[in-house]
């Protein structure tokens, strides 16, 4: 018997070749010869690394996110001065310097105005309750007339006891008000804590600012070289959603200001300018805006006016700001690029409300953009997946 060709045997010995993976079949290219345990203990020592950083951080945690915040918005102001010739710390100078004058402008402008106008609403409370009857009255009879039932109100006790109730309330409703204000700043925290906070968070936006692209080049370059390319590219969707929606937003409830402020003052409501300002500010969270600005301008227009078209005119103001936000603001300004269904955005406002408050209604729009993200790159490599496709 012959003894097999040297060819013929070496033929035999040489194992078979593995099917190539195919891309995004288990991970990126380059990243077949590293071991899956490797990886999860890389994994679960990067985890555990990022939790004990938030454990450590969590007494400023609250006022260090929101630094951050500030600073991803300041960023490209900061950016573009650099690029006309400024320093770094001349451009973050130049934003603080202009920041400061601002507030400085409005409260001086705003705060007299305010406490006028006020005293004006103090004063028409009285003869606006005393003249409720022959408000109300015309309105019963017409609803009566229509529905054909004997509609009753007794307005007599409230309006004998509207002028004690006015003197003796309103000093007090004045400190629940200011308590208000001062609980929603200090919630969760000691009073303490929070003027420390907010004497620390030009301090940390400055920080953050100063150290802002290298610390994206520095998380850039914790990035395993395999997965670059992935990461690069979903970071990027999620500037370019974020960036769309927060200075976008932010673009938006300005404008909005000055309409609401001007369509008040049209109107001829008392405290059209800082209603039309709050309503635009509010803006930022979706629908709380127009909710809170059409209950106080109903109610100063009521308490001027009385039952008269000028409560129309109020509905008619924020009716009209609302669709040209809808149909020109927002489409032109913000576009399609956050990529959100308003249906989603109902569901994010609500689920970040019930788990954070007003402070989850601010963030849920942009936490849910960046998943929305990361979700379409998770579907993206399950589509692309063995699983997926039915290969062996």
């Amino acid at each position: 018997m012959s003894r097999p060709s040297d060819a013929g045997a070496a033929l035999r010995r040489r194992p078979r070749a593995r099917p190539a993976a195919e891309p995004g079949a288990f991970g990126p290219p380059g990243a077949a010869g590293v071991s899956l345990r490797a990886r999860v203990a890389w994994g679960l020592a990067f985890a555990a690394a990022f939790g004990v950083l938030v454990w450590v951080l969590r007494p400023v945690f609250a006022i260090l996110a929101a630094s951050a915040g500030l600073a991803y918005i300041l960023d490209p102001v900061a950016d573009w001065l650099e690029r006309r010739g400024l320093s770094r710390e001349g451009a973050i100078g130049v934003i603080f310097l202009s920041a400061f004058f601002t507030a400085l402008l409005t409260v001086l402008i705003l705060l007299p105005m305010f406490g006028h106008e006020l005293e004006q609403i103090r004063a028409r409370v009285v003869p606006a309750m005393a003249n409720l009857d022959t408000q109300i009255e015309p309105w019963l009879a017409r609803l009566s007339a229509a529905t054909g039932r004997t509609i009753e109100l007794d307005l007599a006790q409230l309006q004998a006891q509207a002028p004690a109730w006015v003197a003796e309330e309103w000093p007090s409703l004045q400190e629940r008000l200011t308590a208000v204000g001062k609980g929603l700043l200090t919630q969760g925290l000691g009073l303490l804590n929070a003027a420390l906070n907010i004497t620390l968070m030009p301090i940390f936006l400055y920080y953050l600012l100063l150290e802002w692209d290298r610390m994206v080049a520095s998380v850039h370059a914790l990035v395993p070289l395999p997965f670059r390319p992935r990461v690069e590219r979903v970071a990027r969707e999620v500037d370019r959603r974020l960036s769309a929606f927060v200075r976008g937003q932010i673009t938006v409830a300005a404008i909005m200001a000055v309409l609401y402020s001007v369509g008040l003052l049209i109107v001829g409501v008392d405290l059209a300018l800082p209603v039309g300002l709050l309503s635009g500010l509010l803006f930022v969270v979706p629908y709380l805006g127009t909710a809170v600005g059409v209950v106080l301008g109903l109610v100063l227009a009521l308490v001027k006016f009385g039952l008269s078209w000028h409560l129309g005119g109020v509905v008619a103001v924020f009716v009209v700001v609302q669709v040209i936000e809808g149909y020109l603001l927002t489409p032109k300004i913000v576009g399609e690029q956050v990529g959100l269904h308003p249906l989603v955005v109902m569901i994010a406002l609500i689920v970040g409300g019930s788990l954070l408050g007003i402070w989850g209604m601010l963030i849920a729009i942009p936490v849910t953009a960046v998943l929305s993200v990361i979700g379409g790159e998770w579907l993206d490599l399950y589509r692309r997946s063995r699983v997926y496709l039915g290969s062996p």
